[in-house]
């Protein structure tokens, strides 16, 4: 799996199913995808600018209970969708988003973090090889 620079970011990449994870949430609904797609690169602007120091903010979380210690999730406290988005920073604090889902309730993010662990290893796999 191929890990993408997110354009008009300095330290902001993304696995290459995120984009596809993040439409799938918005469904056919292309002004809501508009509406909460500025609101992520809002605060990923803020990861961007602040790498682990942003942790101090509600909309960050890091993910407890997790065999990865590393995961991490952008919350939307005040979303109508719940939306989540799990991600881990690099060896040089550059974050790498690895899903995106809707929060209905906990076996959700069970589900996510799940998901999230997968592409994670299959990102250090891929990062072993070379």
């Amino acid at each position: 799996m191929k890990i993408e620079k997110v354009a008009g970011f300095n330290n902001i990449y993304q696995a290459a199913c995120f984009p596809d994870e993040f439409s799938a949430l918005m469904g056919k609904n292309k002004g809501e995808e508009r509406r909460y797609i500025r609101w992520l690169y809002t605060w990923l602007k803020v990861l961007d600018e602040q790498g682990t120091d942003a942790l101090n903010l509600q909309q960050f979380e890091h993910l407890q209970g997790t065999d990865n210690p590393h995961l991490y999730a952008i919350r939307h406290p005040h979303s109508q969708i719940n939306e989540r988005y799990i991600y881990v920073y690099a060896d040089n604090e550059a974050v790498i988003l690895l899903t995106a889902f809707k929060e209905k309730d906990s076996s959700d993010y069970d589900s996510a973090i799940l998901r999230a662990q997968s592409i994670y290893n299959k990102l250090e796999e891929e990062n072993d090889d070379h």
